[in-house]
């Protein structure tokens, strides 16, 4: 029961949030929202039914399906285990709310319980992202029901069903973590548990993993396994939990959250991949280390030589372990999803790419920092172009030996040799077009004299999102058409080489045009056609 001091606070907050949701309906622009919401499920159907044409025209096969019944469930676990590591390590860096300064200091800091002042914004948390889970997971049923044997109405409901319960425990699971008496440290550290456990299930085939009960209700139209309601229990523990302790919040962390998430929404508006990737890591408290992984000795002749590869290098020996493991773990993915493609699901091809360009993107942190600082490239008695160039090098360096890595996992996770003969052919050029395609899209293209009517300026800002990671798709196609190959009984070797030397090529230009883009663009603003 709540004394009447604590009615009269809750009243009083009542007021000031209906205050608040007055004049803010006063300033918005209804046409606004209308919009956003209409653009938003347009493009959600476009992809929706974008899918449903690529995974009719897959024949699966009975071999595809054996897979899917043996291994999908593994496959779940492992995204619920990384969900469930995001949302906690979202808790540790004062999330999983947003709440802006008003709400920080003149209710949270209130003689009101934070209890109850964050009783509806936790709640409309929880059943956000429930919401989301049931669509996303609905339309994830309805994909697996056009391949997978069972009814429709079966699979639709496990998927929305499994994709509620891993959505609303990330979010407890944020709540739990963001009490002030949790280490962040060692939050962070044993976020690391889960992901690795499952990925341990997932390449030695077992369900030992606490999120294997996630994949066993994603299966239930296989397979009815008891241990599926082990997720129902996990959630309902975690949302508990995450209820109870949602008021024991840092102050500290949620007023450094709600600063970097404004900044956050403006680059995401403003498609500022740089900004944005600078702002997340200060959202994880992401710092260089003091002490190196590994030292280099200076003023030798290779860095007499090539200054830039050595102080690039130094810099990767100064990332941090959360760096790191992130590079690492988008390996992980990108090999898993590799493996998987050669194993007849080449949908997944499409993760891969992706988990490729966010490594490479990390790769060429020392070009991101180098161009954050234009005014000392002007210093440099050399062409920036050089420089840059330099800097792009030491980035497809790193990408290559993560390639050769992604090889490795690929060939455990298919248990066939030859995807990593194929990955290891194609290694240089496709970590060369990953890091180009990273570079472009770090690196703002925009002239400030370019002026476009919106009709053209909104599909040229989705285009420039879009093709940096299609450039790092297209440098994986040597690893399908070898894949196609050993399907067929044949050699992998060379067509893998034939594509290979494609991909070669237009990496080349990619890179080229990094390297002469500012003498390209000088030229031409010079040239005048009507002179002598």
């Amino acid at each position: 029961m709540l004394s009447d001091h604590q009615v009269e606070g809750v009243d009083a907050l009542e007021q000031l949030r209906r205050v608040r949701r007055h004049r803010g309906q006063q300033d918005a622009n209804p046409f606004d929202s209308f919009y956003r919401l209409y653009v938003t499920g347009l493009g959600g159907l476009f992809g929706f039914y974008l899918a449903l044409g690529l995974v009719d025209e897959v024949e699966v096969g009975q071999g595809g399906i054996d897979w899917a019944a043996t291994n999908s469930g593994r496959w779940v676990a492992l995204v619920a285990a990384v969900a469930l590591a995001v949302g906690a390590r979202s808790g540790a860096n004062g999330g999983p709310l947003a709440i802006d300064d008003l709400e920080l200091h003149h209710v949270l800091l209130s003689p009101i319980s934070r209890k109850i002042s964050l009783r509806l914004p936790a709640f409309r948390m929880i059943a956000l992202s429930a919401g989301i889970g049931v669509v996303l997971g609905a339309a994830a049923g309805e994909l697996a029901s056009r391949q997978l044997p069972g009814r429709q109405a079966a699979w639709v409901l496990s998927g929305l069903l499994v994709a509620a319960l891993v959505a609303v425990s990330a979010v407890g699971a944020a709540f739990v973590t963001s009490g002030a008496n949790w280490s962040r440290r060692w939050v962070m550290a044993g976020s690391l548990v889960l992901p690795t456990w499952a990925v341990v299930d997932l390449v030695l085939a077992r369900t030992t993993s606490p999120t294997s009960g996630f994949g066993f209700v994603a299966m239930l139209p296989f397979d009815t396994n008891p241990l599926a309601l082990t997720a129902v229990a996990v959630s309902v523990l975690l949302v508990g939990l995450g209820w109870r302790w949602r008021g024991s919040i840092s102050m500290e962390r949620a007023h450094h959250r709600s600063r970097l998430v404004a900044q956050i929404r403006f680059a995401f508006a403003q498609q500022d991949i740089r900004s944005l990737l600078l702002l997340r890591r200060q959202l994880g408290f992401e710092t260089p280390r003091s002490r190196p992984w590994f030292t280099i000795k200076g003023g030798g002749r290779i860095e007499q030589r090539v200054p830039v590869l050595v102080r690039d290098a130094r810099s990767y020996a100064r990332w941090p372990l959360a760096r790191a493991t992130r590079v690492a773990l988008l390996m992980v993915v990108a090999g898993l999803s590799l493996g998987a493609m050669w194993r007849g699901t080449t949908a997944l091809i499409v993760v891969a790419a992706i988990a490729i360009y966010l490594a490479a993107i990390e790769t060429i942190e020392p070009l991101s920092q180098e161009l954050d600082h234009p005014g000392m490239l002007e210093l440099i008695p050399i062409v920036a172009g050089r420089v840059v160039l330099m800097h792009v090098l030491s980035g497809i360096l790193a990408m290559t030996v993560v390639w050769l890595g992604i090889g490795g996992i690929a060939a455990l996770a298919s248990l066939d040799w030859q995807i990593s003969a194929a990955v290891s052919i194609a290694a240089l050029p496709a970590a060369s077009a990953a890091v180009a395609a990273a570079a472009l899209s770090i690196r703002r293209f925009d002239s400030p004299s370019m002026t476009m009517p919106e009709e053209v300026e909104g599909p040229r800002m989705i285009l420039r999102l879009l093709w940096p990671p299609a450039l790092t798709l297209f440098g994986t196609i040597p690893v399908l058409v070898a894949r196609n190959a050993a399907q067929r009984g044949d050699s992998v070797i060379p067509p893998a080489i034939n594509l290979t030397v494609i991909v070669a090529i237009v990496a080349a230009i990619a890179v080229s045009w990094i390297r002469f883009r500012d003498e390209v663009i000088s030229a031409t603003a010079n040239f005048n056609p009507e002179a002598p």
